[in-house]
């Protein structure tokens, strides 16, 4: 069976070590791999030892992978195993790595989904229903994605929000005809999410009222 005759260090990633068998460079391996299977000269491994370092370089590398994603931002545990997946790790180190993360707190839908719903009512000023269509697409399910909507929106003023869409859209609109500017006022505070409740008075004000308008063409 190999030996480990010699460990060093790679010149310009000071947090890998080469591993040499036999004298013989056999692979390379994160620091966080040498401590976890105390590798060290002298040490012998048999085939199977071998295989188990080489498959723990990959589950680390794929944890320092997502780790990496969620430096830049939140993810969802799905959107972060559609990353994971495409370079390849393997399913089975994916979810293992994905666990693992949600054990250590790393990972958190219940934390994305309130955080995601926030950004949509406050800074995006979506809707209540565009911002659940979000969270679908993220990945997250529907009873966690509507207890966070719950809790956001309990606390959103939904007319507040349309208002300010629609005030952006106004001096634009008002150069079209009334019934064209009331019609893509509409759909732009639909497609943003907002039930027609929101979007009538909404529209009223930002536009004039179409009922008085109608019943007064001069």
């Amino acid at each position: 069976m190999p030996a480990i005759t010699k460990i060093t260090e790679q010149k310009r990633r000071p947090n890998r070590r080469n591993v040499f068998l036999d004298g013989a460079f056999a692979f390379g391996v994160n620091l966080n791999v040498v401590a976890k299977f105390h590798l060290r000269e002298g040490l012998v491994l048999n085939e199977q030892q071998v295989l188990d370092i080489q498959q723990g370089e990959v589950r680390q590398e794929c944890f320092d992978k997502a780790m990496e994603y969620l430096q830049m931002r939140l993810h969802s545990r799905a959107e972060l195993s559609k990353k994971l997946m495409r370079r390849e790790y393997g399913q089975a180190v994916v979810n293992g790595v994905l666990d693992n993360l949600l054990r250590l707190g790393y990972l958190n839908d219940e934390q994305f989904a309130r955080t995601k719903a926030l950004s949509a009512s406050e800074h995006k000023h979506h809707g209540r229903r565009r911002a659940k269509i979000e969270l679908l697409k993220s990945g997250i399910k529907g009873e966690v994605a509507d207890r966070a909507l719950d809790e956001v929106y309990a606390q959103t003023d939904n007319l507040a929000n349309a208002k300010l869409l629609a005030q952006k859209q106004a001096a634009r609109l008002k150069r079209l005809e009334p019934a064209v500017a009331r019609r893509r006022l509409v759909g732009m505070l639909q497609r943003r999410g907002f039930d027609y409740e929101t979007i009538k008075p909404v529209v009223d004000q930002v536009l004039g009222d179409s009922d008085r308008a109608e019943a007064d063409p001069d």
